[in-house]
């Protein structure tokens, strides 16, 4: 299914269909050491409030019958700023298209990602890089909302909670949840 299709999903939450990454120009991508699509709406929700100071919740809610997880999947994801923000105007909140797919499947993303660690000189990325086993997917720019840092939101929460290295879009470049968390400040997040 092409990433900017209307997604149809199962009774468990699960996108139906195939799922095909977009290019790396066109969104934050992450790699997670971690082989199972789980989408964990507790823990990325208590990560986005604790850490970043973001609400996030979940269009779809996803179940995992009998331990089961899917090949691959997509979400749709609410994230705003919590009430308790510095904030001086609190936003709607916007909605982000997360997707994810087994690395085996995303050669274009695996080749940024290479390109980001030569580019940085390895700094240990290169090790994360050799770990991943899923590539995640944060759609750019929003498919709602008028918070363009929305994605990037959702990446640095991502980031943290699948222990994920980020190849931003369009730059020859990779970093961590820091440096997700420095580029959000300096958007004024």
């Amino acid at each position: 299914m092409a990433a900017g299709a209307h997604m149809e999903f199962d009774g468990s939450g699960w996108a139906e269909g195939r799922i095909e990454l977009l290019p790396p120009s066109e969104g934050w991508s992450l790699l997670s050491p971690e082989p199972e699509a789980r989408i964990d709406e507790h823990r990325w929700a208590h990560q986005a409030r604790v850490f970043f100071g973001a609400e996030l919740t979940l269009v779809q809610k996803k179940a995992y019958p009998s331990g089961t997880t899917p090949m691959t999947d997509a979400v749709e994801v609410d994230i705003g700023r919590t009430s308790s923000s510095s904030s001086s105007t609190p936003r709607a909140a916007s909605r982000v298209l997360v997707m994810t797919v087994p690395l085996d499947r995303a050669p274009l993303v695996r080749a940024a990602a290479a390109a980001g660690v030569r580019a940085i000189g390895g700094r240990g990325f290169d090790a994360l890089l050799a770990r991943a086993r899923r590539v995640w997917q944060v759609r750019e720019p929003p498919i709602a909302g008028d918070d363009a840092r929305a994605p990037l939101v959702v990446t640095a929460v991502l980031a943290a909670v699948l222990l994920a290295p980020v190849v931003p879009p369009g730059e020859a470049t990779i970093f961590g949840v820091k440096g997700a968390r420095e580029r959000l400040q300096r958007l004024g997040w």
